[in-house]
């Protein structure tokens, strides 16, 4: 009991290390790119803490199973090296039932994995096309950026300066281009521009212009008519809201999918998160063969080696998801391949037990 404690223990707070110092790097990424998005007016600031929070499962859901495999690398690695595993292995303990002392710490993970997997990063990924909907729903004075050509609709408008304060845009030029079916384009000049209100469920935005120039152009004729006003105002479309159920399969729910079966990406998606939770279990069972070393030779000798082969086992299971959505492989992959990985894991953690059995011919009776 003690010594199962002081696994867990040991175990669960180098993963926690770990997990949090790979989320760093990889939200601190993120939020630069996105910094850069709100520096170029593509990306309302308002929505940046949102979108980090959704993106958070995305993340996890590859970084948890790495992290675990690390700390168990790094925990078991300074066993060795201290001979704490040589006086477990003299004391009758076998690799199986070391790793078996983790077990409520592998359960744990693993059930959270699957959380992640099956309905966290689903959610996640329709709350953040949700957010970039909403920025692309947004008026012009949150995305217009001074001295650059901005489109909305059918709408061409460049703005050269902008007060934020009153919300005022300065000195503006509008190019309305003719639909299909006519020859006129309008360009429009005015001074100022503000916001008239209205709506949230507006499917427009409604611009007003102040002391300006109309010109009513026909390309085909090159005639052109000029209008002067003192107050104009336009509707500029928003995109239409996409209310109905979106079509990328990363965003829709697990229960949605299975209603969706017959699809090869459908299948594809689906066989994709019920493996990873498979992870935590070879994170385990692949970690204890691999974080052996001999005297002297150090714990970190074979940690880069062991995260290459750990990071490949998580990456043939991506490719699969390819390979199983342009129907190069059955969704029978998926399962075929964990247990072949699963077969390897036992091999390595018996093979020093089976060979010694062989070479005094006596009977296998392997303690795991």
């Amino acid at each position: 009991m003690i010594l199962r404690r002081y696994m867990i223990a040991q175990v669960a707070t180098t993963t926690t290390v770990v997990l949090l110092f790979l989320m760093v790097l990889m939200l601190g990424g993120r939020l630069i790119r996105y910094f850069g998005m709100v520096a170029e007016g593509q990306l309302n600031i308002g929505f940046l803490f949102n979108l980090m929070i959704y993106n958070l499962p995305s993340f996890l859901e590859l970084i948890l199973p790495l992290s675990f495999f690390v700390a168990l690398m790094l925990v078991l690695g300074r066993m060795y090296v201290e001979h704490e595993m040589s006086v477990l292995f003299s004391s009758g303990q076998s690799r199986g039932r070391i790793t078996g002392l983790m077990l409520p710490l592998i359960l744990l993970l693993f059930l959270l994995e699957a959380g992640i997997s099956l309905w966290a990063k689903p959610y996640g990924v329709a709350k953040t096309e949700k957010i970039w909907q909403t920025q692309s729903l947004n008026n012009a004075f949150d995305l217009v950026k001074p001295k650059t050509f901005i489109n909305s609709g059918n709408y061409h408008v460049y703005v050269d300066s902008m007060d934020k304060n009153t919300r005022t845009l300065n000195d503006i030029y509008i190019v309305q281009k003719a639909p299909k079916t006519a020859t006129k384009d309008v360009i429009i000049t005015a001074k100022q521009a503000k916001q008239s209100l209205g709506y949230a469920n507006d499917s427009f935005t409604r611009l007003v212009l102040l002391s300006g120039k109309r010109y009513e152009i026909d390309t085909d004729n090159r005639i052109y008519n000029q209008t002067h006003f003192e107050r104009y105002q336009i509707s500029i479309a928003k995109p239409n809201r996409a209310d109905q159920q979106t079509e990328n399969v990363i965003a829709q729910s697990t229960k949605q999918l299975l209603a969706n079966w017959q699809k090869s990406t459908v299948q594809a998606e689906l066989g994709y998160r019920f493996s990873l939770p498979f992870l935590i279990v070879i994170a385990s069972m692949l970690a204890t063969p691999l974080a052996q070393v001999e005297p002297r030779q150090g714990r970190w000798l074979r940690l880069l080696p062991a995260i290459l082969v750990f990071v490949a086992v998580a990456v043939s299971v991506i490719s699969l998801k390819t390979g199983v959505s342009k129907q190069k492989f059955s969704v029978a992959a998926y399962a075929w391949f964990v247990i072949a990985v699963m077969l390897l894991c036992l091999w390595l953690n018996w093979q020093q037990r089976i060979v010694y059995r062989l070479r005094h011919r006596m009977p296998i009776s392997a303690k795991v």
